[in-house]
C-alpha cells in the first residue's frame, strides 16, 4: 500500500492572488485512472487581472466607447497607450467578478456560462481562460479545442498547451497527450524569462515521465510560487525512488495542506506504525479516502503484528464496504527475502534464531531424560547409550506394578522404544510409545516419552497434549507439568495456571539438586534469566542436560565464560554429534561480526567428523539449526547433493532424510523440488502433522502452487487450531485470493498484538492493479 505512486493531472490557469506578478496557478484534483494513481490537484482560480486593469481605464468613458472594446484589435491598441487617469469599475469587470463568484460557490454551469458571453462580449478574456473554465467543469473535448485555438493564436502557448496534454489525459488519447507535452516542451524555450520557468520545467518533465529532471527542478526552481502544489510534486516524486523521509518533509511542510493518507502510507513505509495510524485515523476523521485509509491502516497493523487490532480495523471496512473492500489494494503473498538471502540469514539467525524462546526449548526437549518406570528411579538415557541414574522420587509409580498382567508387556515395550530413540530412530521411537499408550493411556511415564518423542519431532502440540496428560495422571511428575508449560506457550495455549500450580508445588519439595533443577526450567518459562542463573552454583555435574542450561542461561545473562565452558564440555561429552558444536560455535563465536563469523564456522566444521546419524534420523532441531548454517556459509547446495546420496543409498528409515532435502531445498530456493518432496512425504509417506503440513504450504507458495497452500494449510488447522502460522499464512493467501470474509475469520482466531509470521509476508500487487486500471480504462 505505501508503495503506491500517483500521477497528478494539473490545471494550469490564470490568478489574481498572486503577489509576486506571477501570471499562472496550477489547479490539481484526483482522478485514480492514470497509469499509477492521479491526484488532480484543483485550485479555484480567476481571471487575469492585468487585462482587467487595463479595460478599467477606460471604464469612464461611455458606454458607446466600452462597446469599441469589443475588438481585439482596438483592446491591444488601447492597451498600448498609457493612461493615469484612475476610473469606476466597469461592467465588463463586475461580469467578471460575478462570475468567479459563481465558480467559487459551486454554481459552475451559470458561472461558465457567464464566462462565454464575456467571451463574446470582450476578448480580454482570452481563450486560454475560457479553456481553464472549461476544463474545471470537465468539459474535456470542448476545452481541448479551445487550449488548441488560444495555441493557434499564439497565446500562452506553452501553458495552453501543457493544459491541453491535461484534457488528452482525460480524454485517454495518448497520442494526444503526447503530442501536446512535446509541443509544451517546443515552446519551453520562449518562456525563459518567465519567473515560472522552472515551474513549467518541472511540469512538462513531471508528464513526460523524467521524474529525476522534474525532481532537480523543483529542487533548484526559480520561483516559490505554489508551494503547496510544489511541495506535493516533490513529495511525489521523492516516494517514488523511495525516498521515503524526503518526501514526508516535504508534505508537511503544507501545514495548511496536510496530506493525511499520504503521510500515512510513507510513515507505513519507514516503520513508524504509530504515526501511520495517527494519520490514517486523521484521513478518516476528514472523512477522506475513508476505504483506502482503513484498509491501509489494517495492513500498517498486520506487517507491525498487531493482528487483533488490524481484524477489528478490516472488519470495519468489510462491513462498511462489503463490494468495494476488494479493489483499491490486490495483495500478493510471497516468502520473507531475509530467509534466502546469506547476509540477512546471519543476522536472523544471530540476532533471532538462536535467541528465540522455541529454540533454546528445543535444545533443552534434545537433552532431556527419557524415562524408564521402575519402582526406585527413573533412567535418564543420553546420547550413544550414556545412562546416568536420575532421581525422580515418584512414589506413585509403585502404584503401576500392581494394575495389570499388562504392566511388564508395557515396560518392556518402553524399554524397546526407548533404545530406538536413543539409537536416533526418533519416528519409530514414536510410533511404538503411540501403540503402548493405547494398551496402558493412564501411564504418566509412557504419556512423558510419547510427549517427548513429539516435542523432538518437532510436533509441539502433540507434545503438549501428552505432557499435560502425564502431569495430570501424576502430580509429582514435575518435568512432565514443566514442559506442557513450555509446549503451551510454542503453540499459543493456555499455561498460566498451570505454571502457577507448578510454582508452588515445587516450592514446596525438599531442597535438593531436582528441586534446584525444576525451579530453574520454571524460571525459565517465566523469561527471568537472572533467577535461573542461581542454577550455576547448584550443581557441576557434566550431564547435558545441565550443560545445555548452563549455555543458555549464560547466554541470556551474557556470562560468556560459563557459556564457553559449558559448550565445550558438551562437545567433548557428544564430539560427534551436531548440535553441540553449532552451542559451541554460537558461544565462542558471538562477538564477530557477520562476515567472520561466517568464515569462523566454515573453518570450524571442516575440522569436524560428524557421522549425520543426528541430521539424517534425530530431532528436528539439529536439521533445521544445520541447515541454517549451511545457508548462511553458502554450503547448501553441498549439504542437498549429500542427502540425496544418502537417500539414494538407504533402504530404511528414509523418511527423515526426505523430510531434512526438502527443508534444505527450500532454503536453496529449489521452490519445486521442495514443493514435490513436500507432497511426497504429506500424499504417500502420510507425515501429516501440522508442521509438515505448513511447511509443505510454504513450499507450495514459494513454487507459486497458492491453491495447494490454501488446501495444506486448512488441514495443519484442523490438526492444531492455535497454531498462529497456519492461520496467518492463510488469512494472507485468503487475503490475496480476495476472500476478506474467510480472511477475517482467520485472523479473528489469532489472539495476539505481537505476532509475526517466520515465513510469510505480503505486500501490493501493484502489476495486477496498474492491470486492472487500464482494463477498466479500456
Amino acid at each position: 500500500m505505501a508503495n503506491e505512486q500517483e500521477e497528478e493531472i494539473i490545471i494550469i490557469e490564470d490568478m489574481d492572488a498572486i503577489k509576486d506578478a506571477s501570471d499562472h496557478e496550477v489547479q490539481d484534483d484526483t482522478d485514480d485512472t492514470s497509469n499509477k494513481k492521479l491526484i488532480i490537484f484543483i485550485s479555484i482560480a480567476v481571471i487575469l487581472i492585468t487585462l482587467i486593469l487595463a479595460v478599467i481605464m477606460f471604464s469612464s468613458s461611455s458606454d458607446e466607447e466600452l462597446t469599441t472594446l469589443t475588438s481585439q484589435s482596438v483592446l491591444e491598441e488601447k492597451l498600448k497607450t498609457p493612461q493615469e487617469i484612475k476610473v469606476e469599475p466597469s461592467k465588463l469587470e463586475k461580469m467578471i467578478a460575478k462570475a468567479n463568484y459563481l465558480y467559487s460557490n459551486g454554481d459552475k454551469l451559470k458561472a461558465l456560462s457567464l464566462y462565454q458571453k464575456i467571451a463574446q462580449y470582450s476578448q480580454a478574456i482570452s481563450m486560454y481562460n475560457l479553456g481553464v473554465a472549461q476544463l474545471k467543469d470537465k468539459q474535456y473535448k470542448l476545452a481541448l479545442d479551445t487550449f488548441q485555438k488560444a495555441i493557434e493564436n499564439d497565446e500562452k502557448r506553452c501553458v495552453s498547451a501543457i493544459n491541453a496534454a491535461v484534457c488528452s489525459l482525460y480524454l485517454k488519447d495518448k497520442e494526444s497527450f503526447s503530442y501536446y507535452i512535446d509541443l509544451a516542451y517546443a515552446y519551453l524555450p520562449y518562456e525563459i524569462n518567465s519567473p515560472l520557468y522552472s515551474y513549467y520545467y518541472t511540469l512538462i518533465n513531471y508528464y513526460k515521465r523524467d521524474y529525476l529532471s522534474a525532481l532537480n527542478s523543483l529542487n533548484n526552481g526559480t520561483t516559490q510560487t505554489y508551494p503547496i502544489i510544489q511541495n506535493n510534486l516533490k513529495a511525489k516524486i521523492n516516494a517514488l525512488y523511495e525516498n521515503n523521509y524526503d518526501a514526508i518533509d516535504a508534505i508537511e511542510i503544507n501545514t495548511d495542506d496536510i496530506n493525511d493518507f499520504s503521510l500515512g502510507l510513507l510513515y507505513a513505509r519507514v516503520g513508524d506504525v504509530n504515526l501511520a495510524v495517527k494519520h490514517f485515523e486523521a484521513s478518516l476523521l476528514a472523512e477522506k479516502e475513508v476505504l483506502r485509509s482503513r484498509l491501509a491502516m489494517a495492513f500498517t497493523l498486520l506487517k507491525a503484528g498487531q493482528v487483533e487490532k488490524a481484524t477489528i480495523t478490516l472488519k470495519k471496512a468489510s462491513d462498511k464496504f462489503p463490494d468495494e473492500i476488494t479493489k483499491p489494494y490486490p495483495v500478493i503473498v510471497n516468502l520473507k527475502e531475509s530467509l534466502f538471502d546469506p547476509k540477512e540469514a546471519q543476522k536472523t539467525y544471530r540476532n533471532v534464531t538462536l535467541k528465540s524462546k522455541n529454540i533454546d526449548y528445543q535444545k533443552i526437549f534434545y537433552y532431556s531424560p527419557y524415562k524408564m518406570f521402575n519402582a526406585d528411579q527413573t533412567i535418564s538415557y543420553i546420547r550413544k547409550g550414556n545412562a546416568n541414574t536420575f532421581i525422580d522420587n515418584i512414589k506413585s509409580a509403585q502404584e503401576y506394578l500392581k494394575k495389570s498382567s499388562s504392566s511388564s508387556n508395557v515396560n518392556k515395550g518402553m524399554t524397546i522404544a526407548i533404545k530406538k530413540a536413543l539409537n536416533l530412530q526418533l519416528r519409530e521411537a514414536n510410533e511404538d510409545f503411540q501403540k503402548l499408550v493405547t494398551i496402558q493411556p493412564k501411564h504418566s511415564i509412557l504419556q512423558y516419552n510419547l510427549g517427548l518423542t513429539y516435542a523432538q519431532l518437532g510436533n509441539l502440540n502433540k507434545a503438549h497434549e501428552h505432557f499435560l496428560r502425564s502431569y495430570y495422571l501424576d502430580s509429582k511428575n514435575f518435568l512432565a507439568g514443566l514442559y506442557a508449560v513450555f509446549t503451551a506457550q510454542l503453540t499459543n495455549n493456555k499455561y498460566l495456571k498451570l505454571r502457577s500450580i507448578l510454582s508452588d508445588s515445587i516450592h514446596m519439595e525438599n531442597d535438593g539438586e531436582e528441586k534446584e533443577l525444576y525451579k530453574t526450567l520454571l524460571a525459565i518459562s517465566e523469561n527471568n534469566y537472572l533467577l535461573a542463573a542461581d542454577w550455576f552454583q547448584v550443581s557441576d555435574k557434566k550431564r547435558p542436560l545441565y550443560l545445555v542450561l548452563n549455555a543458555i542461561i549464560a547466554t541470556h545473562t551474557k556470562n560468556y565464560d560459563v557459556a564457553n565452558a559449558a559448550t565445550s564440555e558438551l562437545v567433548s561429552l557428544l564430539p560427534n554429534d551436531i548440535l553441540p558444536h553449532i552451542m559451541y560455535m554460537d558461544t565462542h563465536f558471538h562477538n564477530y561480526d557477520d562476515v567472520k563469523y561466517a568464515k569462523e564456522i566454515i573453518s570450524y566444521l571442516k575440522d569436524q567428523s560428524f557421522d549425520y546419524n543426528d541430521l539424517y534420523y534425530g530431532p528436528y532441531i539439529t536439521r533445521y539449526l544445520y541447515i541454517q548454517t549451511n545457508l548462511l556459509t553458502g554450503k547448501l547446495y553441498y549439504l542437498r547433493q549429500q542427502l540425496k546420496e544418502k537417500l539414494a543409498t538407504s533402504d530404511s528409515y528414509t523418511l527423515e532424510i526426505e523430510n531434512t532435502l526438502a527443508l534444505a531445498s527450500l532454503y536453496d530456493k529449489q521452490f519445486e523440488e521442495s514443493y514435490s518432496l513436500y507432497n511426497h512425504l504429506i500424499d504417500e509417506r502420510k507425515v501429516t502433522d501440522a508442521y509438515t503440513l505448513y511447511l509443505g504450504a510454504v513450499a507450495s507458495t514459494a513454487a507459486g502452487h497458492h491453491s495447494n497452500a490454501i488446501a495444506l494449510l486448512e488441514l495443519a488447522k484442523i490438526k492444531n487450531r492455535s497454531f498462529y502460522e497456519s492461520r496467518l499464512a492463510l488469512a494472507l493467501l485468503y487475503l490475496e485470493a480476495r476472500n476478506y470474509e474467510a480472511a477475517i475469520i482467520q485472523l479473528s482466531g489469532i489472539n495476539s498484538n505481537n505476532y509475526r509470521s517466520n515465513y510469510f509476508d505480503f505486500g501490493i500487487d501493484t502489476q495486477k492493479l496498474l492491470f486492472e486500471k487500464q482494463h477498466q480504462e479500456k
